[in-house]
């Protein structure tokens, strides 16, 4: 389970150092954890992530779970509890995705190896993905990949990926709701509507 949740991260330091894109371990570091974004990113991950808690709460009613303050201790554990990977989906897959196949398709492409990719974890008892459905899981997958694509195209840098994907599961441990197909549904559909008008806005203020 370890091992298979950092091969991503894994993965992605031995493809730039064969590559020449990284000459070590320190690079690859600073390359990561670059956390120099103007106001605008910050402010872009925290309107993805109410989009995801504001629609989910509103539509299935929700629970509070641990203290809001002890976001301050689940924050950091999500750096190695799902926020490692975005230094292979997001700082690899879907850039080099998009070369070949354009913003969307990459996207659509990139939440179904990260759907997939998540199935073993569903079969081993005490996971918080075990009791979860599947399929609705892979519906809030390609929710999350438009976000986090979004964020990565307009900032052009993993660490606020890592960071949203840190608030979205760190978050799950507060605000306690069941997913359904309503709320799946149109959590996607607003997402990928707000990451279309965003990027058209990116596009433009760019010329």
């Amino acid at each position: 389970h370890i091992i298979g949740g950092f091969s991503p991260t894994i993965a992605s330091y031995i493809s730039l150092k064969r590559n020449n894109k990284v000459k070590n371990l320190k690079e690859w570091l600073k390359k990561i954890f670059d956390i120099k974004h103007n106001i605008w990113t910050y402010v872009l991950i925290i309107l993805f992530v109410l989009i995801y808690y504001v629609l989910g709460c509103a539509i299935n009613g929700f629970e509070f779970g641990a203290p809001i303050f002890m976001l301050i201790v689940i924050l950091p554990m999500m750096l190695f509890g799902g926020g490692n990977e975005e230094v292979g989906w997001r700082m690899i897959l879907q850039p080099e995705l998009e070369k070949k196949f354009g913003f969307h398709i990459a996207t659509i492409f990139t939440s179904i190896i990260w759907w997939l990719w998540h199935l073993p974890i569903f079969f081993i008892i005490g996971t918080a993905n075990a009791n979860m459905n599947y399929f609705l899981f892979g519906i809030m997958c390609l929710t999350l990949c438009y976000a986090l694509a979004t964020i990565r195209k307009v900032s052009k840098g993993v660490f606020p990926c890592i960071l949203t994907h840190c608030l979205i599961n760190g978050l799950s441990a507060i605000f306690v709701f069941n997913y359904s197909l309503l709320s799946c549904c149109i959590t996607l559909i607003v997402t990928i509507i707000v990451s279309i008008l965003i990027l058209n806005i990116n596009k433009g203020y760019i010329r």
